[in-house]
């Protein structure tokens, strides 16, 4: 077992784990977030990680463990913090997913294929949401952090997939030709960035989505926008709102575009107004971010609120597999929609993609280009081995759930 410092897709430089078994070596790279929840566990600098791994590295590797309950329970009795703020969220996401793919390997099976096995479920393929503008913290001169593209009926993942890449290369030209400073330049999802307003991006790309048979969403990364008082500051649009306005706002944009997601839309720590839009808007999805940082604690206050009928999963919010296994299945519990997400940080790791699968997720989030398409790709080819096998339950309608 062994560590080492790596590149994430930014130039950041992030950890790698490494496992021999019996079969072979597995790896596990930690993806990063550039708009971090304020509730997500904490990252130690790479070299701090190092230092600790090297101290601790002996209790995973003298002790034989038979299943991942048993690593993260001696992640969680090493580092007691809520947030691992001692060992780091970061080494623990690391070796935790690491032994995930080497209890998969040492059972000759693919991550996804091992997951299922364990949880007892058929597979499903989640379908896409993939993001084709940025701003916000992400880049661009717009305050809305992400725009996407979403399929609302899926045949197939590769389908849906080859459609939404179409649509983006399409924006890509339209962009071209309504902003005269619009390069083909990408943020760090590899999303297009524009000087276009918020309206005129949203006009575009209601134009592209109905070409295509798709729908919007929006990640509004709201706490990046709270003043922490009583505004969210629209500083390219020269606007402050309050949280009712926020609201009106919002109920506007999705009667007159057709979004049907949208993410983060009030402050980490809202959980009334995000309660207020999910009662007052039917059929959408109003999925919680920053709001849960994949946390179950967490996830049972949104509960108590009826918050939101989704919730975003990012296993290097909360530190292990089996913290990120229990948030998703209270969130299935709850009848909310699933949605395991890439970080903007990211590395060519491909493990999202098998716990979209394994744990049977309704979405998967990434981007549609560059680095993003490692994802995608290893998507495509767990469709195609599940088709092969006539295993699927494909999911061929919008589903939500409140």
């Amino acid at each position: 077992m062994r560590i080492r410092e790596i590149l994430a897709t930014d130039s950041h430089k992030t950890i790698e784990i490494e496992i021999d078994t019996s079969k072979g070596t597995v790896r596990s790279s930690v993806p990063i977030g550039t708009s971090k929840g304020k509730y997500e566990v904490k990252y130690l600098p790479t070299q701090d990680a190092i230092f600790k791994f090297n101290q601790l590295k002996r209790h995973f590797t003298n002790d034989d463990f038979e299943n991942q309950e048993d690593v993260d329970s001696l992640i969680r009795i090493i580092d007691k913090s809520e947030d691992l703020h001692e060992l780091g969220g970061n080494l623990a996401i690391g070796i935790s997913s690491a032994f995930l793919k080497a209890f998969a390997q040492e059972a000759g099976m693919e991550v996804y294929e091992y997951l299922l096995a364990k949880q007892k479920i058929k597979p499903v393929i989640p379908r896409p949401i993939c993001n084709i503008i940025g701003g916000g913290k992400h880049a661009g001169r717009i305050d809305i952090q992400e725009f996407h593209f979403i399929p609302v009926h899926q045949r197939t993942f590769a389908e849906s997939v080859m459609k939404i890449a179409n649509a983006y290369r399409t924006e890509g030209k339209k962009l071209k030709k309504d902003d005269p400073t619009f390069t083909f330049a990408k943020n760090v999802e590899a999303a297009w960035t524009s000087n276009l307003t918020f309206e005129e991006i949203l006009n575009l790309m209601a134009k592209v989505a109905n070409e295509n048979l798709l729908k919007m969403g929006l990640d509004f990364a709201a706490s990046s926008l709270w003043d922490g008082n009583r505004y969210y500051v629209y500083r390219y649009a020269n606007d402050m709102l309050n949280t009712h306005d926020q609201l009106d706002m919002i109920k506007e944009l999705m009667r007159n575009y057709p979004v049907i997601y949208v993410e983060d839309p009030f402050h980490e720590d809202d959980f009334e107004s995000f309660s207020v839009l999910s009662h007052e808007v039917t059929g959408r999805l109003i999925c919680g971010d920053d709001l849960y940082t994949t946390n179950i604690k967490r996830l049972d206050v949104g509960k108590s609120y009826a918050s939101t009928n989704a919730a975003i999963v990012k296993p290097n919010q909360v530190g292990t597999i089996t913290d990120t296994i229990k948030f998703v299945e209270a969130a299935k519990h709850s009848k909310m929609i699933t949605v395991m997400s890439h970080r903007s940080s990211d590395t060519e790791d491909t493990l999202i993609s098998h716990l979209a699968v394994g744990l049977g997720c309704d979405y998967i989030k990434l981007g549609i280009s560059g680095d993003r398409t490692a994802k995608i790709n290893e998507m495509i080819r767990i469709e195609e081995k599940i088709l092969s096998s006539s295993r699927l339950n494909l999911n061929s309608e919008i589903r939500i759930r409140r």
